[in-house]
């Protein structure tokens, strides 16, 4: 039985997939179809899933469903490029023009020649100085920051030349392969028709993940939840150590296209915040939304400068070199391997023990963090934990989330209306880490910013834990500036006064 066949043959579609279809037609997608051609080319899971709900749109029809998968299947293998093709491609473009890609296509603008030219980079297929029209960029103005997924038509013309150099490479015809209206009204209206628990098992479908499954309880799922805050609160910063093959990239590497993963933690500081030299330029925190650091634990920060910079940017969202301040959104997250469990006995000092020696004990930088997630409670990723029912396509949540959920203010203060801080017990920076955190548990399972008494409950208490955890391991440095172990609210109906506390 071919993959296609057996992916087929499980789904058996259920409430959930019937009521998701009916409330967002058109914007839903069999993730199983996804298991299938993920793997097939470089292209993201958001790019896949586009594709997908252009050919397979009515879900529950599986003789469409098998046609249009083998139409994806067949786009992918012949218009999405390999790494090896590079000198391949071009030389087809050359022989017979025009040839038609779907790339990742970047735009930079070389003012050094004439007037200023822009250049598109077909990234995948690593073909780079090719021209592009000046319109083409007006119109898709992020092609210069993060840039594209595209249909691109590529055509051969060696009389463009600029300053004796022949750059026959021309962007004939470009389409966004991407979601191109998302309406947060609509959205909240969809919302409505689900109950909490519901919704919550959208958001673990959208991932890809099985609610049903008996290792994703509710915590693990809120704990999931957690890892796509920094995709709709603007400057999140948030550090996650756990065991291998839990899941940890995703959010970086398939859910959204805002995100970037910096592999092996190394990343120039230039990169990161602002070039300075020559003509200066900002870094990925003006463009993406979240990066993530992953395998922090073997980088290095080489000199303090650079360390400040990252404490000075998770502080104030702003950062400056020499004469240049460059402000940005982007949260940090640092991603890294532990392979020990906390709660069977500590084999470190702290929680943040396996980061760089340059910052492992330094509490300033680690009094930044909005929460660390506990990435030892995670389950690693099996094959029965694969979803095959319906979630969001990725390219349209990814969209809603960056611009319209990230940009509906704080949702941080819905919780006051119940419930109260002690006076004097957490300092501004918890203040403002449990706020951030809450808010964007908000904007993922109440968009609307409607909830009830026991739903704030809940995500409150999550909220606390989070920085709570930051607080013990600030503790367990300093005992004298961080002497406080407990986190606690209180409930203005009642007066009732109740402590979160946590082990490690």
């Amino acid at each position: 039985m071919s993959p296609m066949q057996n992916n087929r043959n499980n789904f058996q579609p259920d409430e959930l997939d019937r009521l998701l279809f009916e409330a967002f037609p058109g914007l839903v997608m069999r993730k199983d179809l996804t298991q299938t051609l993920r793997g097939m080319s470089k292209a993201p899971s958001y790019v896949l899933e586009f594709m997908l709900g252009k050919y397979c749109a009515d879900l529950f029809d599986e003789t469409a469903v098998r046609e249009g998968l083998e139409l994806v299947q067949e786009e992918v293998a012949r218009y999405i490029p390999r790494g090896d093709e590079t000198e391949v491609i071009k030389a087809s473009i050359r022989q017979r023009p025009p040839r038609r890609l779907i790339d990742l296509v970047q735009v930079t603008l070389d003012e050094r020649l004439d007037s200023g030219v822009f250049w598109a980079s077909l990234v995948t297929a690593n073909i780079h100085n090719v021209n592009i029209h000046d319109k083409t960029v007006e119109q898709y103005d992020r092609l210069l920051t993060a840039g594209i997924w595209c249909n691109v038509l590529v055509n051969y013309d060696d009389s463009y030349r600029y300053r004796g150099q022949t750059y026959p490479f021309v962007i004939q015809r470009l389409e966004p392969v991407q979601v191109g209206r998302v309406d947060l009204d609509e959205y909240r209206a969809g919302r409505a028709r689900f109950t909490r628990d519901q919704w919550i098992d959208v958001l673990i479908r959208t991932m890809g993940y099985e609610p049903a499954h008996p290792a994703l309880t509710q915590r693990v799922k809120l704990l999931y939840l957690v890892r796509m805050i920094a995709l709709v609160e603007a400057n999140y910063h948030m550090i996650e150590l756990g065991p291998r093959q839990t899941g940890k990239s995703f959010c970086f590497t398939e859910l959204s296209p805002y995100g970037t993963l910096l592999a092996g933690g190394a990343v120039t500081v230039p990169k990161l915040f602002v070039t300075t030299v020559g003509r200066s330029a900002p870094g990925l925190i003006r463009s993406q939304d979240v990066i993530g650091f992953d395998e922090i634990a073997g980088s290095t920060f080489n000199k303090d400068d650079d360390k400040n910079l990252y404490k000075n940017y998770m502080e104030s969202g702003q950062v400056s070199r020499g004469t240049i301040t460059v402000t940005g959104e982007a949260g940090f997250v640092f991603n890294g391997n532990i392979n020990y469990d906390p709660r069977q006995g500590m084999e470190a000092d702290h929680l943040f023990k396996p980061l760089p020696m340059t910052v492992s004990d330094d509490t300033a930088f680690h009094d930044r963090w909005a929460a660390y997630l506990p990435g030892w409670e995670m389950p690693p990723i099996k094959p029965e934990m694969l979803t095959h029912h319906v979630g969001f396509i990725l390219d349209y949540i990814a969209e809603l989330f960056h611009r319209e959920l990230r940009h509906a203010g704080s949702y941080g203060n819905l919780w006051e209306q119940w419930f109260a801080r002690p006076e004097g017990e957490w300092s501004e920076r918890d203040r403002r880490s449990i706020v951030r955190t809450f808010s964007g548990l908000a904007k993922l399972v109440f968009p609307s910013g409607e909830m009830q008494k026991e739903d704030a409950r809940l995500l409150l208490e999550l909220a606390l834990e989070l920085r709570l955890r930051v607080r013990l391991q600030l503790h367990e440095i300093d005992s004298k500036e961080f002497s406080l172990t407990s986190f606690s609210y209180v409930d203005r109906e009642t007066g009732e006064s109740r402590s979160v506390t946590i082990e490690v």
